[in-house]
């Protein structure tokens, strides 16, 4: 999802240059009550990704299946800093996005597109669980509205499949580029 934060980013300063409303870096004030969770977090959940896809015949993949206590960091941080709009949006995007993954296994189910490329090996890597945080969406899938189904076709650069979690997310990033402009 780097990649689409990163797009959303360039898009919110752009849109902020648009409206003529583009704050001096010196007036740029972000207080982000306990980024120090978030960080942490995101180092925990990239070591996870790397030991699971190096050790696969590990007893660590008992510890590495709790990846998804990443979530507790971004409840942590958004409830700590609620007052802030786009705070609002990234709760409501990693609730829905928790939900789909406590529901389903603590994996977040993933529609496997037509449209993509190479549509057979998407399935069977996540069929036979080689991918940690995402499964394949079954018949068996719990709240499948909020799992990945929702796909960023070509001509998009990156295509995928995102959740409506993940939408909201996006447009926490988006917001929170606004707000230094709102105060």
């Amino acid at each position: 999802m780097l990649p689409e934060i990163i797009i959303i980013s360039i898009i919110s300063i752009i849109t902020l240059a648009i409206r003529n409303k583009m704050p001096k870096l010196s007036d740029i004030k972000i207080e982000i009550k306990g980024y120090q969770v978030l960080i942490a977090a995101a180092v925990i959940e990239i070591v996870a990704e790397f030991l699971y896809h190096n050790f696969v015949n590990s007893n660590l993949l008992k510890i590495l299946s709790l990846h998804w206590l990443i979530y507790l960091a971004l409840f942590i941080v958004t409830l700590l800093n609620f007052e802030k709009p786009f705070m609002k949006l990234l709760f409501a995007g990693t609730l829905l996005n928790f939900i789909a993954i406590v529901s389903n296994d603590f994996k977040m189910p993933v529609l496997v597109s037509e449209i993509l490329s190479d549509t057979e090996t998407k399935r069977l890597y996540l069929q036979t669980g080689q991918d940690l945080v995402h499964s394949l969406l079954t018949d068996d899938t719990q709240f499948k509205v909020l799992c990945d189904i929702i796909t960023l076709a070509p001509p998009y650069p990156f295509p995928k499949t995102i959740s409506l979690g993940d939408i909201s997310l996006l447009l926490g990033v988006f917001a929170f580029w606004q707000e230094p402009v709102s105060e």
